[in-house]
């Protein structure tokens, strides 16, 4: 009887945290990704998307991964969402015509993960958007988040972080790492502010 009794309520025990870790899934929050920019190109824009909940609230300091087809190959790149849960890739000296994108989101413990994928067209004339040495087939981008605002680097190298677009830059104000490496950080600062301000425009 005792065996019995011990049996039944091992079966509710597991049954239980059955029904918990389901209704645990379900409690995480939709994702979706959407892209700002507009599907035809040039050289030195920047393909623009956005990561939102499902009230359409924006998902800030997330880590998306983009890849990018170019030369028959995809090129992988992970970027950290802004503020406004906008992350970017720009676009330089790539072949003109149809590129694949694909931004994926992975989710979290809070957040279900989401995919995007679209067809750019990259055309010939020149970008309307500031020039930048930003150069879209680096290696990929790695954030570690820390808390910090500067840390050591190779080559006695004293690196800052800039909090708001995700980016290390050293004590000569040169990108060091991820997408524009090598780039100027005031001018990559100044582009990426454009593109928000100009993605903002487009919502409304």
């Amino acid at each position: 009887m005792n065996k019995k009794i011990t049996l039944l309520l091992l079966s509710i025990f597991i049954v239980a945290v059955a029904v918990g870790a389901a209704v645990a899934a379900e409690a995480k929050t939709n994702t979706e990704i959407k892209m700002l920019s507009e599907k035809t190109l040039k050289n030195g824009d920047a393909i623009e998307f956005q990561l939102k909940d499902a009230q359409g609230k924006a998902i800030a300091s997330q880590k998306v991964n983009i890849s990018f087809e170019a030369n028959g190959k995809l090129e992988n790149y992970s970027v950290i969402t802004d503020k406004d849960g906008k992350f970017y890739l720009v676009l330089k000296n790539e072949e003109l015509g149809d590129h694949k994108v694909i931004a994926n989101y992975p989710g979290n413990d809070k957040y279900n993960p989401s995919k995007l994928e679209e067809t750019i067209k990259i055309v010939n004339g020149e970008s309307d958007a500031q020039k930048t040495d930003a150069n879209s087939t680096a290696n990929t981008v790695r954030y570690d988040n820390t808390t910090t605002n500067n840390t050591t680097g190779g080559d006695n190298q004293i690196l800052y972080y800039d909090a708001q677009y995700n980016f290390y830059y050293n004590q000569w104000g040169i990108i060091v790492g991820g997408q524009n490496d090598g780039a100027d950080a005031e001018e990559i600062a100044t582009f990426y502010k454009q593109q928000e301000e100009k993605g903002s425009t487009n919502l409304e």
